[in-house]
């Protein structure tokens, strides 16, 4: 049973509120006591301190600090973006599997919807929160505007949200969950290296944190964003909601 139903219709039972806080209270506390969570914030604030404080000179011409900085950013906020938004929340589905205890929260009152929105709130606080942590600590908030940045962040986050969910729908355990994750986690330091390539110029071009990866470019370049980059992030979210919405059709949650 994926999805608790009123009965005699096939109309999917309303969400509650008081259900997804109770939901979300305990996945935020229980991400302390979860390795395979709390190691992925945790290493990319102890990254994004060791980027801010070596690798950008105090003393270095603005042009070279602009350099660093968007090398730097780019990098901390996409392997945020996938460390967090996307095994985060796949983990978080994954481990319910693991444990075998969603199909008790599925065939109880709690219903499917009311589980995926209080995963998806949980990921999306610990992921925002560390972009917001990043930004100060790297220092970008002296080049970068704080508005700009969150609104294109946090629009990949949903991207990468919605990607994970995908994934914790096909893992049985939180292992599978995090191996499926890290070859993308390989993939998004491609562009690092290798821009100006035909594989990053004209595929990963079109994935989400490549697109985060040029609009940081521009707002630290002092230009504006392009709609390019919210048309282009978007429509990787609605590929990876189509994605998610077959995957749960196919499989439900707890299978």
């Amino acid at each position: 049973m994926s999805l608790n139903r009123t009965r005699g219709t096939n109309v999917p039972a309303l969400i509650s509120f008081r259900k997804i806080k109770a939901l979300y209270g305990k996945n935020m506390k229980n991400i302390f006591y979860n390795a395979f969570i709390i190691t992925a914030p945790v290493a990319i604030l102890i990254l994004a301190y060791m980027f801010g404080m070596f690798v950008i000179p105090d003393d270095a011409p603005p042009e070279v600090i602009k350099e660093l900085l968007n090398m730097i950013l780019n990098m901390t906020v996409n392997m945020n973006i996938i460390m967090c938004g996307v095994m985060i929340m796949a983990v978080l589905i994954a481990e319910e599997k693991e444990k075998n205890t969603l199909n008790v929260l599925i065939t109880s009152t709690v219903s499917g919807m009311d589980f995926l929105t209080a995963n998806v709130l949980t990921t999306a606080t610990v992921t925002i929160i560390c972009n917001i942590a990043v930004y100060f600590i790297i220092g970008a908030y002296n080049i970068v505007p704080f508005g700009s940045f969150m609104l294109i962040t946090s629009l990949g986050s949903v991207a990468a949200i919605t990607f994970g969910a995908t994934i914790g729908l096909l893992s049985k355990n939180q292992i599978v969950a995090s191996t499926i994750v890290a070859p993308i986690f390989l993939i998004i330091l491609i562009p690092v290296f290798l821009r100006g390539s035909f594989f990053v110029d004209n595929v990963l071009y079109y994935f989400f944190t490549e697109q985060i990866g040029i609009a940081i470019s521009e707002l630290i370049n002092e230009r504006s964003l392009s709609a390019a980059r919210y048309v282009i992030i978007t429509a990787n979210f609605a590929v990876f909601a189509v994605l998610f919405v077959l995957c749960y059709r196919k499989r439900g949650l707890s299978s």
